[in-house]
């Protein structure tokens, strides 16, 4: 996807429908071709900023370049090399197109198998199901498929559960009225948590580019360990940890975490 043999900048697009694992796709790219260059950014859910940057890849280069220099990466005094490469995902392929990006990559969803693999990872911690729960697996995994995020969430939640959870996992699916499957899988999650679960989940919202530390202490004074919770949201594939610590939430997720604080969170 990437040449790195080339002087010129590159931009490659990747295009894909919400929870397809666009930013999966981009972040593993990004980890695996940073060691070739001297400075890298990486910056989560820049839609907005994105989608009112000024048409061409010329444009959208000092649109990126204004992003580093604004401070995000905070290098006082450090010059910053001119971009090289740089990788951008988004849900519209007219907004890439109109950028004039001529590479993209168009992520297609995975296949059956590959999306039982993805689903029994996230509840079994290996690429198939045990004994007994192959029917339960495909029976579940077909109700939030083929979209890897709502399979993780999915998955992720009925984690040690018992075959009678599995069972009944159908039916309560089918209550949450969405046309997104994804959105459909987090609700469901949602619904199963704790109050303070719930509290924290609602309170995460807009944290794309806290910590961990920063979310501790914004919410430092709980009757109950902050840091404990955020492990459990993340162990639900309802949020991220980067390798540097911060939060990572998918803006389906975070859509979501916002219109849940309208109910329980005020």
């Amino acid at each position: 996807m990437i040449s790195l043999e080339s002087d010129e900048v590159k931009i490659v697009g990747i295009w894909g429908p919400a929870g397809i694992g666009k930013t999966t796709i981009a972040r593993a790219l990004c980890q695996e071709v940073s060691c070739n260059f001297q400075l890298k950014f990486y910056m989560d859910n820049l839609e907005g900023a994105y989608n009112r940057t000024t048409r061409g890849p010329n444009r959208l280069q000092d649109h990126l370049e204004n992003e580093i220099y604004s401070g995000v990466l905070d290098h006082r005094g450090m010059k910053i090399p001119d971009l090289q490469e740089v990788i951008v995902s988004n849900e519209n392929l007219n907004t890439l197109r109109g950028n004039e990006i001529k590479q993209i990559y168009i992520v297609s969803f995975p296949s059956t198998e590959e999306a039982q693999q993805i689903f029994s990872y996230s509840a079994f911690g290996q690429s198939s199901p045990p004994r007994g729960y192959l029917k339960h697996v495909v029976e579940v995994a077909k109700l939030v498929a083929p979209f890897p995020l709502g399979l993780k969430v999915l998955g992720s939640a009925l984690r040690g559960k018992s075959k009678e959870d599995w069972r009944l996992t159908p039916a309560k699916l089918k209550n949450y009225l969405s046309e997104n499957d994804v959105e459909k899988a987090v609700r469901y999650v949602y619904a199963g948590l704790s109050a303070k679960h719930k509290h924290l989940f609602c309170s995460l919202r807009g944290s794309k580019h806290w910590g961990k530390n920063d979310a501790m202490f914004s919410l430092a004074g709980r009757e109950w360990n902050v840091e404990e919770g955020i492990q459990t949201l993340a162990d639900l594939a309802l949020i991220s940890i980067s390798s540097e610590g911060g939060i990572l939430v998918h803006h389906v997720v975070e859509k979501l975490m916002w219109e849940m604080s309208t109910l329980v969170c005020l």
